[in-house]
């Protein structure tokens, strides 16, 4: 059986699964190791309830890429495949809308900007859809 549901209600039923696969205390934030002497870059891991790292929040402050162009800042983030999946069948929408909603919420919860969304680590096979 289908349900038709409102974006609002998509929205808010993602984030009360969120919301209840984490919790604040299971954030872990690390500062590069490779650039300890300021803030510049950082990441947060968060770990579901289980201890398993499900999303990782990366932060590269102002500087080049490898290609010598400038950036303002990037954040980025890694949605573990299991999150994506649950999202994707359980609402029956695309990956990129699962993890863009996944993205929001981080952001929300986080207070910080997100740039790039990649599911990660790679699935073994193709999601099936």
């Amino acid at each position: 059986m289908r349900y038709i549901i409102t974006p609002s209600q998509f929205h808010t039923l993602v984030y009360l699964y969120l919301d209840k696969k984490f919790s604040n205390k299971d954030f872990r934030k690390q500062i590069n190791p490779y650039n300890e002497m300021t803030d510049n870059d950082w990441r947060i891991e968060m770990y579901d309830k289980e201890g398993r790292n499900q999303i990782s929040y990366f932060w590269f402050g102002p500087g080049e890429y490898d290609d010598g162009s400038r950036h303002n800042g990037v954040g980025s983030i890694h949605v573990h495949p299991d999150i994506a999946d649950f999202i994707r069948n359980t609402f029956s929408v695309r990956e990129s809308k699962a993890v863009d909603i996944v993205a929001d919420w981080v952001s929300e919860k986080l207070g910080v900007d997100i740039d790039e969304i990649s599911v990660y680590p790679n699935r073994e096979n193709p999601p099936s859809y």
